[in-house]
């Protein structure tokens, strides 16, 4: 029997629409499917307990129905749904892994709003708004409280008052910034602090919309928005008075009308360029250097301009009246303003203070020196910081690939990082990372070009979303990284209080000040009214004289004549016939001792071996927290004329002995009987601090010539006094880590990262730092290799939650750590993915090779050290380079010095990390600070010899101490000896 031929045309017919049918089925299942898992995942591993198998089924059936009738409603609308295949990544991946599963949705849900087909073109006002409402809002949220140091302080100052700043004088910023001093909000300080905000985030409008003008891509305005935006230190000029913000708005000006000429030739945008390049210029002479790639594009885009004065006139026209701006520095000084400069009252002076003059030796300083090569691999750690290596080199692929569609645009952008890179990399001042502003503004701009011209070449192809996607994820993870130390900053007063602090000097007093210090105290009383009858001088480097002497002269020749405070300490006062006494963070200098206690003491009198009277204290931050600081104030005064050297110490105290300590001695001509003395003591505590209740105490020792002491004992015996109890909180952040971690385990505690330090020959120090949930109970860990026991430590719980870090000292040597814990004798299992129980202990990360992690007064920690050669020799230079780690966002002004030392010769290094181009005072939490060192070994060097580190304040000189009890029991408490052995 035969088959009829319209039948097997049909079932052909029905197989093919079945397969068609069964293929666009397929992806939307599978999208589901992909995306369903995910989502149960990442719901599964947000709590802190482990997840029975009933659990994780309601997990997974509800999230696979969420995601499907999102999937039902994109096929019904037309969408594509490939996307939600991509987080199917990480539903399979086989270790818990938080960052991933961010990068899976982050890419997923911008390469799902990319590639819909109906999705709706925004206009310029919607994304304007989008973008400026939301840079203002993050920045507002993150603004310094008040007062601020240094040159910020000056801004706020003159801003307040109409003054007149230090060269180039900044006219227009100065004009604005008083126009916000008018708002009814917040205090003079605050609302300068604002004006930033709204320059930063004007200035990520302006780049928004210009890459969205050039290339029609609103999505790749926004996004090269995100990378500027969420850059740390773009993020930190929106947050506090500076005059960066302004200079990088000018700049994202310049380049956007000079885009806009490009793409239509319209003459208005040429005057608009003139007018933006012109104020940029008289708002910092430094950006007349971005005239040669901005003169290049003009003639690259319009190459009969130049043939064509009369096309010049309106732009000329209107960059010449930008200048007039500058009227404002003669004009005002002539008024004898609070804050004035009288030199720019003469032309003379007038053209030195605009033009920086006295900063033009400073100026490419670093070309043809030896150093140049290292300057520029600084800088490529500068931009590494900022936007990551990823997204800063994906700026330069990405800008140099829109050159395909038009050439000009990599002269613009290109020539703008180029001319400001090479100036600021070349300049020798220690605020590189700031001066890199419109490169990073560049850079963005760049990616911006290059992004929108692939999206807009391939609209909702797969690479090109995916790609906007991985953008999107990288800057808002280094958003995320930078997030916790500027919600720090807004929350810390500390600068107004010390300044407040400062003004509590005797009527009439001469507060001798470092430039750090001077500016808050100017505004507090020039603007806030605060102690008039004070004088606020600051102390200025003069030339080749060292420092110390300068400020030992300014000394004596006020002191006597009236009150006189010091805010820095030097080695070069000690030769002065003067008692320097403690006054808050200051010093007040005087020529006989103080013979009445201060006020407000807390504590009893105690006499000490019947020669030395305790009278009180006063006590800093009474709830510190492991890596913070104890600050105590202890007030005596000796009996009799002392005898001898005799040596107080503060010791904080608790279940595992002294976790944190200082000494300060005296002799007989240090202090005379009857004198009141006032030491301050400020010791840091370890990061392997346990958190509790400790007991601070304090006494007096003598130390005698064989090395033994003894302690003065209280009338009732005891050999020291109790001060009081302070209780150490669990930190309410991470540490940083060079090992993230994220193990979560079955009582709510999670392993965040894990560190090893060899700093001390055959022993291996392990750090793992903890998150614990209130009323966890103490948790055993044990430490094994090859199933053998090498150590052990306990985690404290307690009724608060929050981070701590527990140290363990393991044998060196080959093998896999692995760890268990266990609470009373009851093992606590690890959770794995989807939050299920594993067995058995939990392997640790390898080491790296000559892993360090050392502490320095928990501020930043040492995390590489290697030179060249790996012995020194005599004659030759040591090539060295450190590495630190930034444990939090740092107020202070800190110097390195690594040091070459033996019997008779020494070679020594000292300044500001990296060459001076990232000063700690930029350096934000998790900041990883690359620091070069050359060292020139004397000839004569042989013998025993050590190459040592210091970290020390900039301003009073103070060491930070080591956080290693070995180390401090080996002598090593403020300088860590990084090698040790004999030279030939």
């Amino acid at each position: 029997m035969t088959s009829r031929p319209g039948g097997d045309l049909l079932a052909g017919l029905r197989g093919r629409l079945s397969c068609a049918l069964l293929r666009r089925a397929a992806l939307p299942a599978a999208s589901a499917l992909a995306g369903g898992l995910y989502l149960a995942r990442v719901w599964a591993e947000c709590g802190s307990q482990a997840r029975g198998w009933q659990a994780l089924a309601a997990m997974i059936v509800a999230s696979l129905a969420l995601v499907a009738v999102a999937v039902l409603l994109l096929c019904r609308v037309g969408g594509a749904t490939w996307p939600l295949l991509l987080p199917g990544i990480y539903a399979l991946w086989p270790r818990t892994n938080p960052g991933l599963a961010l990068a899976a949705g982050t890419v997923t849900l911008v390469a799902l709003a990319l590639c819909q087909r109906r999705a709706p073109r925004w206009p310029d006002g919607p994304s304007d708004l989008l973008v400026g409402a939301g840079a203002l809002g993050l920045y507002v949220s993150t603004l310094a409280p008040s007062v601020q140091p240094a040159d910020a302080g000056e801004f706020q100052l003159v801003s307040s008052v109409l003054g007149i700043a230090h060269p180039p004088g900044y006219p227009l910023y100065t004009l604005l910034g008083k126009a916000f001093t008018l708002l009814p909000v917040g205090d003079a300080a605050w609302r300068v602090n604002l004006f930033a905000a709204v320059c930063a985030a004007a200035t990520l409008v302006v780049v928004s919309r210009t890459v969205r003008r050039a290339t029609g891509s609103t999505a790749a305005g926004l996004l090269s928005a995100l990378a500027l935006g969420l850059a740390p230190t773009f993020w930190a000029q929106g947050t506090f008075a500076n005059i960066r913000s302004l200079t990088a708005l000018l700049v994202a000006l310049s380049m956007h009308w000079l885009l806009r000429y490009g793409q239509g030739r319209d003459p208005r945008c040429l005057v608009a360029f003139a007018v933006s390049f012109g104020l940029g210029v008289t708002h910092h002479s430094s950006l007349a250097l971005l005239a040669l790639p901005f003169v290049a594009y003009l003639v690259a885009v319009d190459p009969r301009l130049p043939l064509q004065p009369r096309r010049w006139l309106r732009p000329a026209a209107g960059l010449g009246a930008t200048f007039a701006v500058l009227l404002y520095l003669p004009l005002r000084s002539a008024t004898n303003p609070p804050f004035d400069s009288p030199s720019v009252r003469t032309l003379r002076g007038f053209v030195s203070h605009v033009l920086a003059l006295g900063f033009q030796g400073d100026f490419f300083y670093f070309l043809g020196r030896p150093v140049l090569g290292q300057r520029f691999r600084i800088l490529a750690d500068i931009l590494g910081l900022e936007l990551g290596p990823a997204l800063w080199l994906g700026a330069l692929v990405l800008g140099l690939f829109a050159a395909r569609r038009r050439w000009q645009w990599a002269l613009l952008w290109g020539g703008v990082a180029l001319v400001n890179s090479l100036a600021a990399i070349t300049y020798r001042a220690p605020q590189t990372v700031e001066y890199l502003l419109p490169t990073y503004v560049a850079l963005a701009v760049g990616l911006g070009l290059g992004l929108g011209t692939i999206l807009q070449a391939w609209p909702g192809r797969p690479l090109p979303t995916l790609l906007a996607g991985l953008v999107a994820w990288l800057s808002v993870s280094n958003g995320l990284a930078a997030y916790p130390s500027y919600r720090a900053l807004h929350q810390d007063t500390t600068v107004r209080g010390r300044a407040v602090g400062l003004l509590r000097a005797p009527p009439g007093a001469l507060i001798l000040s470092n430039w750090h210090e001077a500016t808050p105290l100017w505004y507090l009383q020039q603007v806030e009214g605060m102690r008039p009858d004070v004088t606020v001088t600051y102390v200025y480097p003069e030339g080749a004289t060292p420092n110390g002497e300068v400020w030992a002269r300014r000394i004596r020749e006020a002191a006597g004549e009236r009150p006189v405070v010091v805010t820095n300490r030097f080695p070069q006062f000690a030769s002065l016939p003067y008692r320097f006494t403690r006054l808050g963070p200051a010093w007040a200098v005087e020529a006989e001792g103080v013979q009445a206690p201060p006020e407000g003491l807390a504590g009893q009198p105690e006499t000490l071996g019947e020669k030395i009277e305790f009278l009180g204290l006063r006590l800093g931050e009474e709830e510190p927290v492991p890596g913070g600081a104890v600050h105590a104030e202890v007030t005596w005064r000796p009996r009799v004329a002392l005898d001898r050297d005799y040596s107080w110490f503060v010791h904080l105290v608790g279940p595992q002995g002294i976790a944190g300590q200082a000494d300060l001695t005296y002799g007989p001509e240090r202090v005379a009987a009857g004198e009141v003395v006032v030491d301050s003591y400020e010791f840091s505590l370890r990061p392997d601090t346990p958190p509790g209740q400790y007991r601070l105490i304090a006494g007096v020792y003598i130390t005698f010539p064989d090395g033994t002491w003894e302690r003065l004992r209280t009338a009732s015996g005891q050999d020291a006094i109790t001060l009081g109890v302070i209780r150490v909180r669990p930190r309410p952040v991470p540490p940083a880590t060079v090992q993230s971690l994220a193990t979560s385990w079955d009582d709510g505690s999670r392993l965040v990262g894990v560190d090893y330090d060899d700093s001390v020959p055959g022993q291996r120090r392990v750090y793992l730092h903890w998150y614990r949930p209130a009323g966890a109970a103490h948790l055993d860990l044990t430490f094994s290799r090859d199933g053998q026991a090498v150590g052990q430590a306990q985690l404290a719980g307690g009724p608060e939650g929050g981070y701590q870090t527990v140290a363990v000292d393991v044998p060196p040597g080959g093998g896999e750590l692995a760890l268990a814990a266990a609470v009373q004798g009851q093992s606590v299992p690890a959770l794995g993915p989807w939050h299920r129980p594993k067995t058995g202990p939990v392997p640790l990360p390898e080491p790296p090779a000559g892993s360090r992690y050392l502490d320095l007064g928990g501020e930043m920690v040492v995390v590489g050290a290697s030179w060249r050669p790996d012995r020194p020799a005599p004659g030759s230079p040591l090539v060295a380079e450190l590495e630190f780690l930034a444990q939090r966002p740092l107020l202070r002004d800190y110097s390195v010095s690594l040091s070459l030392e033996g019997e008779g010769w020494r070679a020594q290094n000292d300044g500001t990390p990296a060459l001076g181009a990232i000063p700690t005072l930029k350096w934000l939490a998790g900041w990883r600070v690359r620091d070069p060192r050359h060292l020139a070994v004397p000839a004569e060097a042989t013998g025993p010899a050590r190459l040592r580190l210091t970290v020390y304040d900039a301003f009073t000189l103070a060491p930070l101490p080591v956080g290693d009890d070995r180390l401090a029991k080996a002598g090593q408490g403020v300088q860590a000896t990084l090698w040790e052995g004999t030279l030939p």
